[in-house]
């Protein structure tokens, strides 16, 4: 008998294992009881690796859905990659990747790898599904790991007609199933309940670890095989275990149909030798000519009689035998002619219950396509009313969309053409407020640019002069003299440091002590004298033009001197950055002349900074740029050549005061 391997993972992962399962005369069925669906890239966790994290794939599905998006990084990174199994272990191989496979493919032998026992502050990436047992990331992180799961696929349960599967079973002799997981365990029961046919839980089951084995017998399955893992060469050898198994059953069976057979011959054979009696009486009749040839022969009477006796007990045995025998025989006859009868009408049910049921199926198919030609021709009547309906709702929207339309024209008056030429005027009007209020070039030239990329867009020769206006005015702003305005704010700042530092006022010569007090009337006199000029001095103090005024300052005044000069530095850089060419001018020559009125006191000083302002003098801070009048005018012209829109107009007048 042939056995049949029921294959029920995913489809794509099972041609190999079909393949060698041919070479063992193993039959096999391919029915994936679930689909794998790629998560999309931008639904996944954004993963980061850094040096010395490590991978993890937990199957060939997580390899063929996931390792595109990580190989930049694993090549970068050098990180370490362990696959579950050898089935994954090739896979990550075949994309030229270094991998690591424990004996033992399940989340048990991949913790006992000495790659994952000294984890701790490490970030492990595992490579999966959507659900899943959840124990490698338990106690990878009760090692310490930091644990990322990378979910880049999901399983989805197959669309599988029950009840057509259980019939293709049913017509063969002997079944193993292959159950990889708990989860495809599971929806294997479920499908042959729903299919009628739970009977077939007996059949052995091929199961990759003892924890799937549990849950095995907890669902009712009773010849459980547990193979040493999930991979294809564990499950051929959970198989080859079972070939000898139905080999042997084989000549067992042909052994008691020959039993059968022999006990069959017997009896006919007892049946065939029962008539037999009815030779008795020919041998009755025969008897006695025998007897008297033979009594002739010798004198002995006693022998004769002895004969004749034993010819007498003879026939009486025939005729009691059978008198009582053919009843026996008649009675085996009928027994055999029912058996025959019997075994005639159990070869012939067979075919009348597959006559009946196909006749029965024929009968409900009939009926079945009766009602679903019903059910369709209503659901085709109600998706043609539904369809109507949605017609003329459309043509509602689309009538009420073409109102809208005209109304909407109507309350523009224009299109998209002049819009962009607006929003063109708008920035050349914006340009030219920039120039005017903070001079600053570079913003201009890019505001000039986005209205010419406008104007480009509106393709239409009515705007070339407009176009041409602001090429002139890009020119000339290209052309303007720009003002270092961080370098001349930046010059300033150190001239006002070093008027922080400048010396305005010599040390005063302190009043000589004289040792020995002059105790004469003219010592006294002179000595008062002194006394009331100081009490004097601190109130009104007289000197000529002529004096040295920096002699005669106190701490206050010197700090009045240097904020007068420092105010004036201020002013100056001030209005060089607000463009004042007069203003600047003043507040520079006013600062030299404050400077220069302590030379005598700290000559370097003032000489270097008297320098750096007669640099700064001559700096021009308010250079000419264009005033974008020509570029305005074209585009008001143009704007009004579109639409005639006198609003529009005005709006981009160059005329009105920005």
């Amino acid at each position: 008998m042939t056995l049949t391997a029921v294959l029920t993972r995913p489809g794509g992962a099972v041609e190999s294992l079909s393949s060698a399962l041919s070479q063992r005369g193993v039959d096999s069925i391919v029915q994936p009881l679930v689909d794998i669906a790629a998560i999309p890239v931008e639904d996944r966790e954004l993963i980061t690796l850094h040096p010395g994290d490590i991978c993890i794939f937990i199957s060939a599905n997580a390899v063929d859905q996931g390792l595109a998006n990580l190989a930049p990084q694993l090549q970068a990174m050098d990180c370490p990659i362990l696959a579950v199994g050898n089935a994954t272990a090739r896979a990550v191989a075949a994309a030229g990747f270094d991998v690591s496979v424990p004996e033992r493919a399940d989340s048990e032998g991949l913790l006992a790898l000495d790659v994952l026992h000294d984890v701790q502050g490490k970030q492990v990436v595992i490579i999966k599904g959507e659900g899943g047992r959840g124990l490698l990331a338990e106690a990878l992180k009760e090692r310490g790991a930091l644990v990322v799961s990378y979910v880049c696929y999901r399983r989805e349960a197959a669309s599988v007609d029950a009840g057509q599967f259980c019939w293709q079973l049913c017509e063969r002799e002997h079944v193993v199933f292959q159950a990889s997981s708990g989860e495809l365990l599971e929806q294997l029961t479920q499908l042959l309940g729903r299919g009628g046919q739970p009977n077939l839980l007996d059949s052995p089951v091929v199961v990759p670890s003892d924890r799937v084995a549990e849950i095995a017998e907890g669902l009712g399955w009773t010849d459980i095989k547990t193979a040493s893992g999930a991979g294809d060469e564990a499950f051929l050898a959970a198989v080859d275990d079972l070939l000898p198994a139905q080999q042997n059953e084989e000549p067992a069976q042909l052994e008691e149909r020959e039993d059968m057979t022999v006990e069959t011959a017997e009896a006919t054979r007892e049946a065939d030798e029962v008539p037999t009696v009815d030779a008795a009486p020919a041998v009755v009749a025969k008897a006695p000519v025998e007897a008297r040839q033979t009594s002739v022969r010798g004198p002995d009477r006693l022998a004769r009689f002895i004969i004749v006796l034993f010819l007498l007990a003879a026939g009486a045995g025939a005729y009691l035998g059978w008198w009582y025998g053919w009843p026996q025989y008649q009675d085996a006859v009928d027994r055999l002619a029912a058996l025959e009868g019997r075994l005639t009408a159990i070869e012939t049910a067979p075919d009348q219950r597959a006559a009946a049921i196909e006749g029965s199926l024929a009968t409900q198919m009939a009926a079945a396509e009766q009602r679903a030609e019903a059910a369709l021709r209503a659901a085709a009547a109600r998706q043609s009313q539904l369809l109507a309906e949605q017609d003329g709702s459309i043509a509602l929207l689309r009538d009420r969309v073409e109102r809208l339309d005209v109304r909407l024209a109507r309350l523009t008056a224009t299109d998209r053409r002049a819009w962009l030429a607006n929003e063109a005027a708008f920035l050349v009007r914006l340009s030219a407020q920039r120039l005017l209020t903070s001079r600053d070039i570079a913003a201009a030239e890019a505001l000039l640019t986005n209205a010419d990329a406008l104007l480009s867009e509106v393709d239409d020769p009515r705007f070339d002069l407009s176009r041409r206006a602001l090429a002139s005015d890009l020119a000339a702003l290209a052309a303007a003299p720009r003002l270092d305005a961080v370098g001349l704010y930046a010059r300033f700042s150190a001239l006002i440091e070093q008027a922080e530092r400048l010396q305005v006022a010599s040390r005063r010569p302190e009043a000589e002590i004289t040792s020995e007090p002059d105790n004469s009337w003219l010592g006294r006199a002179e000595a008062g004298w002194r006394a009331a000029m100081a009490k004097l001095s601190s109130y009104l103090v007289i000197h000529s033009r002529s004096d040295d005024m920096a002699g005669l300052l106190t701490p206050d005044w010197e700090n009045l001197v240097r904020q007068n000069i420092r105010m004036s530095l201020e002013q100056a850089q001030i209005a060089g950055l607000s463009a004042n060419q007069a203003l600047y001018a003043h507040a520079v020559g006013r600062a030299a002349d404050s400077i220069a009125l302590y030379a005598e006191h700290d000559p370097d000083r003032v000489a270097a900074m008297a320098t750096e302002l007669d640099a700064l003098g001559t700096l021009n801070v308010a250079p000419e740029v264009p005033d974008l009048l020509a570029s305005r005018a074209a585009l008001a012209d143009a704007i009004r050549s579109i639409d005639g829109d006198e609003a529009a107009a005005d709006m981009a007048d160059p005329s009105v005061v920005d």
